[in-house]
Formats: structure tokens, sequence, C-alpha cells
């Protein structure tokens, strides 16, 4: 259904545009808000988005020519029409000014307006079709980022503002939880895809978080080192002694070493304590198990060194680190 805001004053214009049989099923346009001063319409449109904003002429003037031309987005008012009693050249020019496509006058006529929404009716399902091949053209391209390891921060503010940025990140994580299916052990998809909670800095800082992470567990290496990643990956409560790995894997303990660290950059040693602090922050915001029985369960029995090595890590205790991010450490 397409959403439509009435910035209407008069109440005979008010009374007139709703008594038309023009909303609802028949046409698709139903009426979401209504409003009659300028304050107000920009409070709606902060939180709303709008297909088509009806705005009385009246009401617009030199003093806020300028906040109508920012009302005209997809994020707030995808179309804008003007209504008024009669239509005159200032009418005509205030139309102009503020990019609006149509002017209704009295008496209202029910077929101009559908002719009107049948136009935009057409013209959304077009837009709808190439939001759908750009959108699925920024995932794919993200997605091919994220994995070359390539400018992700950057493209990802390229996307910011354009309008396909949520469904760019929507269309990555799909790709990326479907192929590594270890992801769910150390990330929550739900915590990242977009979400009408989340403003799009908010978006892009949640997913950066995960691409640095990823990078962490997943360091770019060939594929003779890829099964041996994927078991840690997969059993970060298990032994992971080097030597043990080094059996259970079949390869000589210090080619082991030494060919991690030359295809990653890494020491062994740092990287399994890596994936093991990452498992534990996961732990730790999704489940009620105490901080000593998690720090056993991944093989630190110490857990005063398993808090040492936490803090080191996140910059904040396994306690604070389990509080929800609204908490005021203040209070």
């Amino acid at each position: 259904m397409n959403k439509v805001c009435l910035y209407l004053k008069n109440s005979e214009f008010l009374a007139k545009l709703t008594a038309l049989h023009i909303w609802g099923e028949e046409t698709g346009f139903e009426i979401r808000a209504v409003c009659g001063d300028m304050r107000t319409l920009q409070k709606i449109t902060e939180n709303n988005s709008f297909d088509l904003l009806i705005a009385e002429s009246e009401l617009i003037d030199s003093s806020n020519y300028r906040d109508f031309l920012c009302l005209r987005s997809p994020k707030k008012a995808a179309h804008i029409v003007l209504c008024g009693e009669t239509a005159d050249f200032e009418s005509a020019r205030k139309g102009l000014m503020i990019g609006a496509e149509e002017y209704f006058v009295l008496p209202f006529d029910e077929h101009l307006f559908k002719d009107y929404f049948d136009v935009l009716s057409a013209h959304s399902q077009a837009l709808s079709v190439e939001n759908k091949i750009r959108s699925k053209a920024c995932s794919q391209k993200l997605y091919k980022l994220f994995n070359e390891r390539s400018d992700v921060k950057g493209y990802l503010y390229q996307l910011e503002s354009s309008g396909y940025l949520a469904d760019a990140v929507d269309g990555t994580l799909r790709e990326l939880f479907c192929k590594y299916e270890w992801l769910d052990m150390y990330f929550n998809e739900i915590d990242i895809c977009s979400d009408s909670l989340f403003n799009e800095a908010e978006q892009i800082s949640r997913f950066l978080d995960l691409y640095e992470t990823f990078s962490a567990l997943y360091p770019a290496h060939n594929d003779a080192l890829n099964n041996l990643i994927e078991y840690v990956l997969f059993n970060p409560e298990s032994d992971l002694r080097q030597k043990v790995l080094s059996e259970e894997m079949h390869i000589n303990k210090s080619y082991l070493s030494t060919i991690f660290t030359a295809q990653t950059g890494i020491r062994f040693v740092d990287y399994i304590s890596n994936v093991r602090l990452y498992r534990a922050a996961w732990l730790l915001k999704n489940t009620e198990m105490k901080i000593n029985e998690i720090a056993l369960r991944i093989e630190y029995k110490d857990v005063a060194y398993f808090s040492k090595l936490f803090k080191r890590k996140f910059g904040c205790s396994p306690s604070e680190y389990r509080l929800p991010d609204s908490y005021d450490f203040e209070i």
C-alpha cells in the first residue's frame, strides 16, 4: 500500500479530499498522516517515509521553500503534489520551486487523482525492479570485497544515504552465514542485519565489527591451511594445543607453526587465543554461564589470567562486557 501524508490547514480541503473514493485497495493509496504545520511535518518525516505528500499551496512561502526541498527524497516524500482553490501563476511557481508533479484544484476530480495514482503505481513498479537489480549488484560487490579483504569500509560509506546500504548489508550477511557456518558460534546475524532501530552509521559500525572479527578468525591463507583453520573455528572449546592438533590433522608440529605464521602473519598460539576469546565473548552475551565456567570451557583454568587476556583484547573485563550496551557506568 502506498503511504500518503496530507499537509493541509484548510478544513474544506481536508474534508473534500478524505471524502473522495480514491483511498484503499482500489487504488493502493492510503492516508497515513495528516498535519497542518511545518514543524509537525518535519517531525513526522524524520521517522516515516511517504510515497506521496499532498500539500496545500497556501502553506508554502519563501520562508519554507528550503524545508520543502529537503522533504523531497525516497526517505521522506518520494512524490509531492499541491492543491488549492484556483490554479494561477504563483501556485505554479510554488510547485516548480519544490518539485511538485501535479496541482489539483477545487472541486477535486476523482478521475484526475486516479489517473495520477496510476502513473505513480506504474513508475513505482518500474523503479522497484530497477532497485532490486541495483540492490543485488551492491550486495554482490560488498560480498566480493569482504571475501577479498578489500576496501569494505570505503564501499560502505559510498553506499551511505544511497538507499541501498541496508539491502547490501543484509544480502552479504545471508551469503556469509550460509558459506561460513562457524560464524554462528561467534556472531548473531540478527544483531548485525538492518533494523528500523539502527541508523546508517550504526549499521556500518556493526558490519565493520563483523568484518574485523572475521578477518581475525579467518585470516588470509591458502587451501593447505583451510581444514586446520575450520577445525579450530568449529571446535573453540576443544583441546587446541599445537601437539594435539598436529596429531589430529596429521601435520608435523614444527611445520604447522612455521607454515601458519608464514601464511597468516600470526603466531599459531596467538591465533588460538584469539579464537577462544571471541568464543568467550559470544558466551558472555548469549548465555547465563558464570565467568569461571566460561573460562574453563575454553581451556583457561586460571580465571584471573583469562580475565587479564580478555581485558587486553576487548578493553573491558568479562563482567563489564556482559552488561547491556545501554548500561550507564556512571549511575
